[in-house]
């Protein structure tokens, strides 16, 4: 682990304090969540086909894209939370393979402020209080813990797609483990009967719960693989016929088409934006030098919850 990271012994987090300006583009290591959460001034940020600007309190999720930070003010001070997911494979099963949306900003994509995202703010601010202070690594755990499950079953990313947190387990545990056997088997050529069979549930079944849950089977299958072809472009020479073959598309022309489908650009272009040069402007922290701005975020957590609405 890079002297950059702090690694919480005896549980499945770690931590980064820094100050950005800028970041060249980063992957994270495949089966790690990571959530950056803005605590002083302002950060654009940038993945995939998406840009935002975290303001102090707001966060935002990256599990499986290409990112950077950048256009940073100068006194910001953000936290990146970097969670193991395989030391929570017996406790949900896809987790590895699932794909989440979090975006607690002002200018996301999804309604804010919910429910959920109050709670998993409350959670990483308590996490950043134990991890500052006395920093009991049960406590520490439990917290983590909770968070996975808020992932798990409030961010994931057919809650997006079907508009609703009205999703049963039973229903959302197929669809998990529909999505896990594309992530599994997406360089090879999957067709709707095959996956069905493996699961032992009916084709239609499957085709139904996609649709109705989801963006429908092609669609989903070409997006998995759009996705997977982001390391291939940022990290390899390959070119896009030999990225195209090893991330199942049958075609290259299937894979400009869900490319720029997902993407809103071509892969030539992607890799050209995302592997540009840019200057690594960012500072580590010690993490007790945040400790201060975490009761002002604190209280402003409280205020959101408990005043907002209150006619005086």
């Amino acid at each position: 682990m890079s002297e950059e990271i702090l690694r919480i012994e005896g549980t499945p987090l770690s931590v980064s304090t820094y100050s950005v300006e800028s970041k060249p583009t980063s992957m994270n290591a495949a089966g790690t969540l990571e959530i950056i959460f803005c605590l002083q001034g302002s950060v654009r940020f940038s993945y995939a086909y998406e840009e935002f600007t975290l303001q102090p309190g707001e966060f935002v999720s990256v599990d499986k894209d290409a990112y950077y930070l950048y256009e940073g003010t100068p006194d910001n001070r953000c936290v990146s939370f970097f969670i193991d997911l395989s030391q929570y494979e017996t406790r949900h099963p896809a987790i590895r393979s699932m794909l989440f949306i979090c975006e607690g900003t002002s200018d996301g994509t999804t309604n804010y402020p919910r429910t959920y995202y109050n709670a998993l703010k409350g959670l990483l601010i308590s996490a950043l209080k134990e991890i500052t202070g006395d920093c009991d690594p049960a406590v520490l755990r439990r917290i983590t813990d909770q968070i996975v499950d808020l992932f798990a079953n409030h961010f994931n990313i057919y809650f997006y797609h079907y508009g609703s947190q009205d999703i049963d387990p039973v229903t959302l545990q197929r669809l998990n483990e529909i999505n896990r056997y594309l992530y599994e088997h997406i360089s090879e050529k999957i067709m709707l009967a095959q996956v069905s069979r493996e699961l032992d549930l009916s084709p239609g079944y499957v085709s139904e719960l996609v649709r109705r849950y989801s963006i429908g089977f092609r669609k989903t299958l070409g997006y998995l693989r759009a996705n997977a072809s982001e390391k291939y472009l940022l990290e390899t020479d390959l070119t896009i016929m030999e990225i195209s073959e090893r991330c199942g598309f049958s075609d290259p022309k299937y894979y400009y088409e869900a490319f720029r489908t997902w993407y809103l650009c071509t892969p030539k272009q992607f890799r050209q934006r995302y592997c540009r040069d840019m200057p690594r402007q960012i500072r580590f922290l010690p993490v007790g030098e945040i400790r201060d701005l975490l009761d002002d975020l604190l209280m402003a957590h409280y205020r959101e919850i408990f005043l907002s609405g209150i006619v005086i």
